[in-house]
């Protein structure tokens, strides 16, 4: 199955990794039935912004040990592990990119022509999804510190045209002074727990894994001062 229409699902949640094993978090259930999955969703793993790490691959695999869910993943450390990236990532239901490093990620997904290839999964109507990194790479700009400090990053994949941050309440008074000096574009922020729904580029809904979780969107006045707009947002457990 595939979406009705592109989906990006951006979010600052995903597994519960304090577990042994990790536990999904709410936020898999509500992207399977995006894609309207049924009882054996196909996800695909990409956890290359980490690098690739076994341990983390090894703790996706655990997380969904037992259920219906028809995992895989796609590794690019240090050669891609399947012969054919463009056809496994078509044949999925959902991508779920892990966190890490969203400069080291759209990197390598370019220099293997991944960027081209996740465009077309995305008006394939296969869900893109992610946390962190995962989250931040399908917008034209964001918030990173893949260079130590907090810093923006704008050559995003710009699959949704503005920028966005994650973990945003640890965030917030840096990233008002990046809109409001005009480095940041406006765009969304999510704190960590909550998520955003894109169908095309049209933001449907902000969900929540926990009541403290909220979901904004900034943006630069004319006058060069910052409004924030907290969003309505549905908690998903």
């Amino acid at each position: 199955m595939t979406a009705e229409s592109p989906t990006i699902l951006a979010t600052s949640m995903g597994f519960n990794r304090s577990r042994v094993p990790w536990r999904p978090g709410p936020v898999f259930g509500y992207a399977f039935e995006l894609v309207r999955a049924g009882s054996q969703p196909r996800v695909c793993f990409v956890g290359t912004a980490g690098g690739d790490q076994a341990g983390t691959l090894d703790g996706f695999y655990r997380a969904f040990a037992g259920s219906g869910v028809v995992c895989s993943h796609l590794a690019l450390f240090d050669k891609p592990n399947v012969p054919d990236a463009r056809r496994h990532l078509l044949s999925q239901d959902v991508v779920w990119v892990d966190r890490g490093s969203v400069a080291n990620l759209l990197a390598l997904w370019r220099l293997h022509g991944l960027d081209e290839v996740f465009r077309e999964c995305w008006q394939a109507g296969v869900v893109l999804a992610g946390e962190s990194a995962g989250s931040l790479c399908w917008h034209a700009a964001g918030t990173t510190d893949s260079f130590g400090g907090l810093s923006v990053f704008s050559d995003g994949l710009g699959f949704l045209p503005f920028s966005n941050t994650v973990h945003y309440s640890d965030r917030r008074e840096a990233v008002h002074g990046f809109v409001a000096s005009g480095e940041l574009p406006s765009g969304y922020a999510t704190d960590a727990g909550a998520g955003l729904v894109f169908r095309g580029t049209e933001l449907v809904e902000a969900v929540a894994d926990r009541s403290t979780a909220g979901a904004y969107w900034v943006e630069r006045r004319p006058d060069g001062t910052v409004r924030e707009d907290r969003l309505e947002v549905r908690r998903l457990r």
